[in-house]
């Protein structure tokens, strides 16, 4: 039998007792001949049963087998995060945004996988789209923190970045003392000086930020080894 992704369970997740298959591709943002695809796979998995009403729409229900899926979904989800979660939010935010193609790049079930990004949604490090028919994952900005990103510069650091470049400019070439009352001419860079000025301005953090760089590989490679290790 095949495997539950996690495309399976943001699925069963969109369904109530309200769900009709002609209109299920506007909740899933896909057109009906995608929605009635992905509806039919979880038919053939057993989490689904698709209740014909002519003329009327078709009615869709959860099975036994879904509604449990969506209960182990639930406490999986309200787990503690592990260093394992932390990995993939890094290859999410690494462009690892479709859920297949992530857990081939993880070499682990697609079942484990879809827990572990469930619990990721619901403590809101991740979130998804449907698109056409697929399912995009995106970080948020708790899941930046989580894996390791320095937060984006605020306006005030972004003032001061610029006024520290100037000051470096100005380092390097002051301006010529002018004579009586007459206002001091301005002095023009040229493009190279302006490119050293910067690049003097950002090798400052350079250090800084390659152990943060470092420390997330070291993180990814250890996680990577204990899965293979302990896991397989």
């Amino acid at each position: 039998m095949e495997q539950l992704t996690f495309s399976d369970l943001a699925l069963l997740q969109h369904i109530d007792e309200t769900t009709v298959v002609e209109k299920f591709g506007t909740v899933i943002n896909s057109s009906f001949f995608d929605a009635a695809n992905l509806l039919g796979t979880l038919k053939q998995k057993g989490y689904v049963e698709i209740i014909p009403q002519f003329p009327g729409p078709s009615r869709v229900v959860l099975t036994e087998k879904g509604k449990g899926i969506l209960t182990l979904a639930k406490e999986k989800g309200a787990q503690e995060i592990e260093k394992l979660d932390e990995v993939i939010i890094s290859l999410i935010a690494n462009g690892f945004k479709d859920p297949k193609a992530l857990t081939e790049k993880l070499n682990m079930r697609s079942s484990d996988v879809a827990f572990h990004l469930q619990r990721l949604v619901m403590q809101d490090y991740a979130s998804y789209v449907f698109k056409s028919g697929r399912v995009e994952l995106n970080v948020t900005d708790a899941g930046f923190k989580l894996a390791g990103y320095p937060p984006l510069a605020t306006e005030e650091e972004r003032k001061k970045e610029s006024e520290d470049i100037e000051a470096i400019i100005e380092e390097h070439h002051p301006p010529a003392a002018s004579g009586g009352n007459a206002p001091d001419a301005p002095v023009k860079l040229n493009r190279e000086t302006k490119i050293k000025a910067k690049l003097e301005y950002y090798l400052k953090d350079a250090v800084k930020y390659a152990f943060i760089l470092l420390a997330l590989l070291l993180a990814v490679v250890a996680a990577v080894a204990y899965y293979l290790l302990f896991m397989h």
